[in-house]
């Protein structure tokens, strides 16, 4: 099986700086066992929540913790709860919790789904509370929260999901006080006035604000939790930085929209298998030329049965669409409860009633289906519905929108959406409609299948290029930097591109020198180094800047190659961590321990698929970016039992996916820029970048005098940028405040 979301280019080096792993938290399992009459197998449950984080845990390493919810799991872990996962690669542990059947009666269908479920979702009337239910919702918690630490390494950090787990953090919080905790809201926040109403708010808040962070949706939902807190809690607000200060703590509040894969399903939607796809499906099902389409949850949030008033409106208005339009319905059920169970006879009723009365015998207005649609199928019918309803009455964000989007490369389809759907604010270029309005919804049907050619394609183009440029390697690179940069931010770590003026004015007037690392500062991490390249507009920075103020490269690359990857003249060039300079070999005699350690480093670890051992001459490099990140652990204790035999002869720095391996007494990258500083640089004020481990000694030789800027962040560096993609920006800002006003017009231009 391949993986839902391949590892490739795009997720490189994103793992890097969680060096304990992610521990990710939610109530629903990325994979579970089932029995069955052929035996024991396994599932992925459906959901983009779920693809999405399974994609994030291969990249990072880690443990998943969630509720062991299939009725074969029990069978497949150890002792502990725990089995490695995906089933077919492994790349990260699965830690199942097990829950009583009064917890899975009152923490799940109870105080998740009777209480917080309907009451995010502005269904307050909805809301069923009894007093067992909180008991064992905090009982629960309390479990995932032990099981979280028990799982969790002295540098771990942990991503807690969405409303199930409300009490965890403060719960860690309470054990761990320096821990490094982050919540992913999936679910919309209501306004202040709604949330009076829910049971043991207070609680929740509180729960809520132990974390580190905590993301929404949207803007609009972060700024109703944040009334709330105010509200509820007298917690003290800061629009300006986002953030919620409660009970000596302080919460960034930030949203990041989550997405989907753009390319899977635009080559899926174009493939010729998905082309004989709709013609099988049109001929089995005796469609018309036009159809609609509705895929959802069976829930009642989800605006199913206004959705059927407008189309029974639609019919009555528009006899013309009688056996030249149907409706697909899918709604599948994923919840048994007796409200689901009551709301699924209901639309079946209603459906029911409108085929009776306007359909034919050869033509039903409405079809519907009640149980998944496999990928491929579903892409099919993205692909062949001329337009595509959308219309939740509250939202978190809704992927079907945007998978719609994504399948609809022929410019064809029409999306009419929600108003209360997260994705309405990101996708602003649908039919946006009331779903509560039944007159003005039958109307947009008709507008959406009326539109012209041209107008649908000039719609579905902008659609695609908002999804395209936002899919779920935006949203898993967004909460990576976000969460790798949470302890510099708590030691009061700056961002560079927004303190300009600071920055400005300790520049101006003075002679400036400028030294600047390269993998992952001037050009990307790549997953093979020898594909390292730097992109053209930093090019073109660095020669304007280099015109007025001389620029060092620094590298753990050899000095031939890091000079010809940059491939400009006249910038001063140092390899292997200031070792090799263009005044010549740093002379500290170490070959020879090199020359010992070589083979001993290459008979213990070769072995291990994804180790890359590179000999540089005066130093080694042993690259462990490949290698699967269950087989880590091991690689460590293997690679700490051959350096302690050479403990004294061999330096060894760990890096982004890296040991570097130096001779003892070899200077460092904080000695080399001491050296340029007495070479080039005397009498100017240094500004150095970096992005690893292996920076912090140049960090700390500059910081007391010059400017320091980690990408990525560290807490040895003043200033920090997100990520690689802000280093341009950071160089264009350079330009702008301390060369002359032509210079700086050629530097908006390529840092914009």
């Amino acid at each position: 099986m391949k993986p839902r979301f391949p590892e490739d280019a795009r997720l490189s080096g994103r793992g890097d700086r969680f060096r304990g792993g992610l521990i990710v938290a939610s109530n629903r399992e990325p994979y579970c066992h089932r029995k069955t009459p052929e035996g024991l197998r396994w599932e992925i449950p459906v959901g983009g929540v779920v693809s999405a984080l399974d994609t994030v845990l291969r990249v990072t390493g880690g443990t998943w913790v969630a509720w062991g919810s299939g009725s074969g799991d029990m069978e497949q872990t150890d002792a502990g709860g725990r089995l490695l996962v995906p089933p077919e690669n492994p790349a990260y542990t699965l830690r199942r919790i097990w829950l009583s059947a009064s917890a899975e009666e009152n923490y799940y269908h109870g105080f998740c789904n009777l209480v917080l479920w309907p009451l995010f979702h502005g269904e307050t009337d909805r809301v069923v509370y009894l007093p067992s239910f909180w008991e064992e919702y905090e009982k629960t918690n309390r479990a995932f929260a032990e099981a979280i630490l028990e799982e969790c390494a002295w540098n771990s950090t942990i991503w807690i999901h969405d409303y199930h787990l409300c009490r965890v953090p403060r719960m860690i919080r309470a054990a761990d006080q320096e821990r490094i905790i982050a919540h992913f809201w999936h679910i919309p926040w209501p306004e202040r006035e709604r949330y009076d109403c829910a049971p043991h708010g207070e609680e929740i808040l509180a729960g809520l604000l132990g974390n580190d962070l905590l993301g929404f949706q949207t803007p609009l939902y972060a700024r109703n939790f944040m009334d709330c807190a105010a509200a509820r809690l007298g917690a003290v607000i800061d629009d300006d930085a986002m953030t919620v200060a409660w009970d000596g703590r302080t919460t960034q509040i930030r949203t990041f929209p989550i997405s989907t894969d753009f390319e899977c399903f635009n080559a899926l939607a174009n493939s010729a298998s998905t082309a004989a796809r709709i013609r099988r499906i049109r001929k089995q099902h005796h469609l018309p030329r036009r159809v609609g389409l509705a895929v959802d949850r069976l829930d009642y949030t989800k605006g199913i049965l206004q959705r059927l008033q407008a189309l029974e409106l639609f019919f009555q208005r528009n006899p013309e669409f009688h056996r030249r339009f149907s409706f697909i319905q899918v709604a599948v059920m994923t919840r048994s409860g007796k409200p689901y169970l009551r709301y699924r006879q209901e639309v079946e009723d209603q459906i029911a009633e409108i085929n009776k009365k306007f359909g034919k015998a050869d033509w039903r207005p409405i079809i519907y289906f009640g149980s998944k649609l496999e990928r491929q199928d579903l892409v099919s019918w993205y692909r062949m519905a001329d337009v595509a309803v959308i219309t939740p009455l509250h939202d978190g964000m809704n992927l079907v929108a945007k998978e719609y989007v994504a399948s609809r490369g022929d410019g064809k389809g029409v999306l009419i959406l929600g108003r209360q759907a997260g994705a309405a604010e990101e996708l602003t270029e649908s039919i946006l409609v009331d779903p509560t309005d039944i007159e003005m919804f039958a109307t947009a049907i008709h507008r959406a299948l009326t539109l012209s050619s041209g107008e649908k394609k000039k719609r579905m183009m902008q659609l695609r290029g908002q999804v395209q440029g936002n899919t779920i390697y935006s949203w898993v690179d967004n909460i990576l930097d976000e969460l790798s940069l949470l302890p510099v931010m708590k030691q009061g770590g700056k961002h560079a591109l927004t303190h300009e003026d600071e920055i400005a004015g300790r520049l101006a007037g003075r002679d400036l020198f400028f030294c600047l690392d390269f993998d992952g500062t001037l050009a990307p991490i790549v997953e093979q180094p020898e594909l390292a390249a730097m992109p053209d507009d930093i090019s073109l920075l660095l020669s304007v800047l280099q015109e007025h103020h001389p620029v060092a490269v620094i590298s753990g690359r050899r000095l031939d190659d890091i000079r010809h990857r940059v491939g400009l003249p006249g910038l001063v060039y140092a390899g292997n961590h200031g070792m090799e300079t263009d005044n010549g070999v740093a002379d500290v005699g170490g070959r020879a321990a090199l020359d010992a350690f070589l083979p001993a480093a290459r008979q213990a670890l070769e072995c291990l698929p994804g180790v890359e051992i590179e000999d540089k001459g005066l130093t080694v490099s042993i690259h462990f970016r490949k290698i699967a990140p269950v087989l880590l652990e091991h690689f460590f204790d293997l690679f700490q039992e051959i350096a302690r035999k050479f403990m004294g002869e061999i330096v060894a720095n760990e890096g982004r996916k890296v040991f570097e391996i130096l001779p003892q007494g070899a200077p460092d990258k904080g000695s080399a820029v001491r050296q340029l500083l007495k070479e080039v640089g005397k009498g100017r004020l240094p500004v150095y970048m970096g992005d690893d481990t292996n920076d912090e000694e140049a960090f700390r030789a500059v910081r007391e005098d010059g400017i320091t800027v980690a990408v990525g962040g560290s807490t040895e560096a003043e200033f920090y940028l997100r990520n690689q993609g802000e280093v341009g920006k950071f160089l264009a800002l350079l330009i702008r405040v301390s060369l002359p006003d032509g210079k700086q017009r050629h530097a908006k231009d390529e840092g914009a």
